[in-house]
Order: structure tokens, then sequence, then C-alpha cells
């Protein structure tokens, strides 16, 4: 699928709106070290124009902040449908706020600590 010009201008507010707490105040070192790599607006677009549609459900089982998911979302995936996991605590609740504003229930978004 090829996402608009709106929907990519969707994807990127929603991401900006974000980007300053997605990392729980960590640094680069403490992400390193658990793993945590963000994923950028301009890679989540082209990861979801490799999907023939967004009408099934959606898991990311490694969710972090919810990027991907959040794109998903402003691309016209049904947020009732969209499921992520994160391992890290302080980014599990910052995925729930941020995705439970886009209209993904709480209980969608697992900490699999």
């Amino acid at each position: 699928m090829l996402l608009t010009n709106e929907q990519i201008m969707d994807v990127e507010n929603e991401f900006n709106q974000w980007k300053d707490k997605m990392y729980a105040d960590k640094s680069l070192a403490e992400r390193q070290d658990f793993g945590q790599f963000f994923t950028p607006p301009s890679l989540t677009i082209r990861m979801l124009e490799k999907f023939e549609n967004l009408d099934d459900d959606i898991l990311d089982p490694c969710c972090g902040s919810g990027n991907l998911l959040a794109a998903a979302i402003m691309a016209g995936a049904d947020p009732k449908r969209i499921y992520g996991i994160e391992l890290d605590t302080e980014i599990h609740k910052i995925a729930v706020e941020r995705l439970g504003k886009l209209g993904v229930p709480e209980k969608n978004i697992i900490c699999g600590s």
C-alpha cells in the first residue's frame, strides 16, 4: 500500500509530538544496554508501505514507545486491532499513554518484563 502525503504528514506530526518523551529520560548508553533503538518516521512509513492493507490485527513484539503502531493508526489501522509488547516498564507506560490517545485499549499493550 502507498501512503498518501496527508498520512505521511500525520505520521511525522504524531511522532514529533512524542519524540522528546519516548526515550523516558534514558541516555543513549542506557538505551543501547537494553537494546532499545527507536524507529524514525521515515522507516515506519517504508515498513507500512510493505503491507497490502491494514485490515488485520497488527502486533509489534518490541513496540517501544509505539512508533510503528502509532504510524499504522495514522495510516488507517483500527486502533482496537493494535497490539504491542514492551519489556521496559517506563517505556511501556509511555506506549500505553501515547497509543491510548489514539484509541488503543490499554490491555492491548503488554509489559513483558
